[in-house]
């Protein structure tokens, strides 16, 4: 009977160790998205006419799950701004610029990984799926 207590002790501890990993990395994600919610809502333009007041959704969008909150604006901006190629023009549509920096950890390599996608010949939405797998 104590042998069983105390497994059932022991697992029972195990299971809040373990589910408490979850909350403390939620939080931590949490923390990070609304800076980066911050690092882009009044501050980076979302289109060519220089709106800085982003639907919250989309800005929202754009930091999920980022664990480097200056990177998905730094790309958006990048790509929106910069005038990265998408195979037709420079002139991107802002969803787009959304879709590929949404969650990026390092807005350089996500724009390189764009620009080498399309380079080698891949359409604008084939590189941005290629692109959205490696940018976490």
């Amino acid at each position: 009977m104590i042998k069983s207590n105390l497994k059932k002790s022991i697992f029972l501890s195990l299971v809040v160790v373990f589910f408490s990993s979850f909350s403390i990395t939620a939080n931590a994600n949490a923390d990070t998205e609304k800076q980066c919610f911050s690092d882009v809502q009044g501050k980076i333009p979302w289109n060519a006419e220089k709106n800085m007041n982003w639907d919250p959704k989309n800005v929202e969008q754009l930091c999920k799950g980022t664990e480097k909150p200056s990177q998905p604006g730094q790309c958006f901006n990048n790509i929106m701004h910069g005038h990265v190629n998408w195979g037709q023009g420079t002139d991107w549509e802002w969803q787009n610029a959304i879709n590929l920096c949404s969650g990026s950890n390092d807005a350089e390599k996500t724009v390189q990984c764009f620009k080498n996608a399309v380079g080698l010949g891949k359409d604008w939405q084939e590189a941005i799926l290629t692109c959205q797998r490696s940018n976490h």
